[in-house]
């Protein structure tokens, strides 16, 4: 990884979740969950009724992603597009796949024999027609941008540098920069070599900010980023998009459980004091409007709420890390409880007003009254509800212990806890 960017790890979470802590229950889409039946892979829709298609059912593999699009990704290191209705869609296999709905594209990565081809391998995209718009041929860094569309462009790497393309495959920016970050609030982090300092450039690939940062964070939704100055220096401070530094040298990391927050949310963001090896949040002008105690806390989501934690420890570092044990808070931006304080093993994000909690070993389903509305009883962590279902696993009785196909037993509840769809393999 190259030096002086640790502000952006965060953008590795977005492989994994992406974002919001609660969200609306869409109906509208039709659903469709993976399942094992009998050894092979097939889909069901939310009222449990079997969609295996039988066209691609011998395939060996379909992804365990719920399907929200037309399309189904088949296979695990070489993979297919197929669509709901068992036509293929591109006529090519792929390392990866990915499906951008919010600009009807689909993202592809080339064929290799790199088990991290994700990060490695040449990348290109398609739209919903199989029609190649980029051609197979770009690469990314995708640890600071390029994973998709920002702000309609996207970041990419030709011959070691970084420039921008539109959604018709236009080359906006000229690839001149040495590292460079997606869009936030029309603009983006870049460098020009690794000697230089980071700026801020406008969609035209104009400094708009003259680089002078060692490590710059996105600019939030009022207009607002936090930076580091220089290297040795472990303060941060606060600009504005012209450039301005509002508050400087604050004695904070601004990072939670080891993995450092690039801009504000709902205003606050996360802060640690390495004295006191805890975390509270601080607001625009650098203060901290929710005191220094806690051993946890997240993010603000869209809603404005945040997991906080008392007493927890933490296990694992930087990307790897979870809080276990302690007592559980969720808080609005003013600091109000509004779960008070519970005692649970560990706990997961709301979404559809619900969130998995582990206590006494067992998970279930808490709501946003802090009460548990599923009961504690499975051993795995459940699936988050999506389109008001939630996937639960078991470990297979007869995979090997400790291999990937040990979580294929799988089944799905309502929001009631009932099974539509009864554990099975």
């Amino acid at each position: 990884m190259k030096q002086g960017f640790s502000l952006k790890l965060l953008l590795v979470l977005a492989f994994t979740s992406m974002t919001a802590l609660i969200m609306a229950q869409d109906l509208t889409k039709d659903y469709w969950y993976p399942v094992i039946v009998k050894g092979k892979m097939g889909y069901i829709d939310r009222m449990g009724k079997l969609k295996i298609n039988a066209a691609i059912e011998r395939a060996p593999s379909y992804s365990m992603d719920n399907i929200h699009t037309d399309f189904i990704i088949v296979g695990t290191t070489k993979k297919v597009l197929y669509s709901r209705l068992a036509k293929i869609v591109i006529d090519k296999y792929f390392s990866d796949i990915m499906i951008d709905e919010t600009n009807k594209l689909i993202k592809v990565s080339a064929l290799s024999d790199n088990s991290f081809s994700i990060f490695s391998s040449k990348k290109g995209w398609y739209d919903f027609s199989g029609k190649e718009v980029i051609p197979v041929t770009y690469d990314t860094q995708i640890l600071f941008g390029g994973y998709t569309f920002h702000e309609g462009l996207w970041c990419f790497e030709k011959e070691g540098k970084q420039g921008y393309m539109d959604t018709k495959g236009n080359i906006v920016i000229q690839p001149q920069f040495e590292t460079s970050t997606d869009f936030s609030n029309g603009l983006a982090a870049a460098r020009k070599s690794a000697s230089d300092q980071y700026g801020y450039i406008n969609n035209k690939g104009e400094f708009v900010i003259k680089p002078q940062f060692y490590a710059p964070g996105d600019f939030d939704e009022a207009g607002y980023a936090l930076v580091y100055i220089n290297k040795s220096d472990k303060t941060q401070s606060i600009i504005n998009k012209n450039g301005k530094i509002l508050v400087k040298n604050i004695p904070f990391e601004a990072k939670t459980d080891g993995i450092s927050y690039a801009s504000f949310k709902k205003g606050l963001t996360p802060v640690y004091d390495s004295v006191q090896k805890k975390y509270g949040y601080m607001d625009y002008t650098g203060k901290t409007v929710i005191p220094i105690q806690f051993v946890t806390a997240e993010e603000f989501s869209k809603s404005g709420y945040a997991w906080v934690n008392l007493g927890g420890q933490i296990e694992g570092k930087g990307l790897f890390a979870k809080t276990l044990g302690g007592k559980w808070a969720l808080i609005d931006t003013k600091g109000n409880q509004v779960i008070p304080y519970f005692r649970a093993e560990q706990v997961g994000r709301f979404e559809e007003d619900l969130a998995a909690v582990k206590m006494n070993g067992l998970w279930g389903f808490m709501n946003l009254k802090g009460e548990i509305v599923i009961e504690p009883q499975w051993k795995e962590r459940p699936g988050n509800f999506d389109g008001g279902l939630a996937r639960i696993t078991e470990k297979s009785a007869t995979a090997k212990e400790g291999s990937f196909s040990s979580f294929v037993a799988v089944g799905y509840i309502n929001k009631a806890g009932q099974f539509i769809w009864p554990i099975q393999e």
